[in-house]
């Protein structure tokens, strides 16, 4: 396969699932482990990084513990300076000095959870941040993903929605179906992507063009993905409520016939 740039530049080989075992002398002619070597007029080591933040003081470094990445078998190999506590932003101690775009999400983007970051630091600033429920002991927040490569990989729908909740911007179906556009709201909502002006219809942050964009944009966009696959994502969405629903039921059995006590519907952690 060759991949060109420019009119007039050479062809750009591609060397697919093949290793690099080392660079000659002259610092421009890459040598692969299948024998090809190939003049490159600009090597760029894609090497990832670690989280450091060296401008810190020590003292307040260590008041958020250590990070790592993790290998299989869930040991830590790769240190790495943590985050605060809460949602990986602030601290209960420092509540003026945030970490804005440090998780990783599964999907969606680094900047539309850190525009919902800000929204969430500012209520924050001013005490308009709705009490959560205390973590357990020993129980994870359910935005952290299993198995998680990164210490702190979130699943991107779960976490934008967990936050929105703090502040009161998570639209509530009742919300959406009392717009203009109830169907294409609804349906953006449902099988959307998690996006910021979903989380801007009521709250602190509520903005009429948001409707705007909620009803017409992202409603196209939805459109683009074609009938047969959008066919496909209700058929999930219906599997998906009715063991939803399912579970709720053996919740409700669990919590009266075990447990003995009506804590029902807690919201997720």
């Amino acid at each position: 396969m060759k991949l060109y740039g420019e009119a007039g530049l050479r062809p750009i080989e591609s060397f697919h699932r093949t290793s690099v075992s080392g660079v000659k002398d002259n610092g421009k002619t890459v040598q692969f482990d299948d024998g090809r070597e190939y003049d490159a007029d600009l090597i760029v080591l894609a090497t990832g990084y670690k989280q450091y933040f060296p401008f810190l003081d020590e003292s307040i470094k260590e008041e958020y513990g250590h990070a790592s990445d993790r290998t299989s078998n869930g040991e830590y190999t790769l240190d790495e300076d943590g985050l605060p506590s809460e949602h990986f932003i602030v601290s209960q101690a420092r509540p003026r000095l945030a970490f804005i775009g440090f998780v990783r999400p599964n999907v969606g983007a680094i900047p539309p959870i850190s525009e919902l970051q800000v929204m969430w630091w500012l209520c924050r600033l001013n005490g308009q941040i709705i009490k959560p429920l205390e973590l357990p002991s020993g129980v994870t927040r359910s935005y952290m993903l299993l198995g998680a490569k990164y210490p702190y990989g979130v699943d991107f729908g779960n976490y934008m929605h967990r936050v929105a909740e703090d502040i009161g911007a998570a639209p509530a179906l009742s919300t959406l179906a009392g717009s203009e556009a109830p169907f294409r709201a609804l349906y953006t909502y449902c099988l959307g992507q998690s996006m910021i002006p979903l989380f801007r219809l009521q709250g602190p942050f509520a903005s009429k063009v948001c409707w705007q964009v909620v009803t017409d944009e992202l409603w196209q966009v939805c459109m683009k993905r074609g009938w047969a696959e959008n066919f496909g994502l209700v058929a999930v969405l219906w599997i998906s409520l009715w063991m939803n629903l399912a579970a709720c039921l053996l919740e409700i059995i669990w919590c009266l016939c075990v447990l003995r006590r009506p804590r029902l519907f807690s919201r997720y952690y």
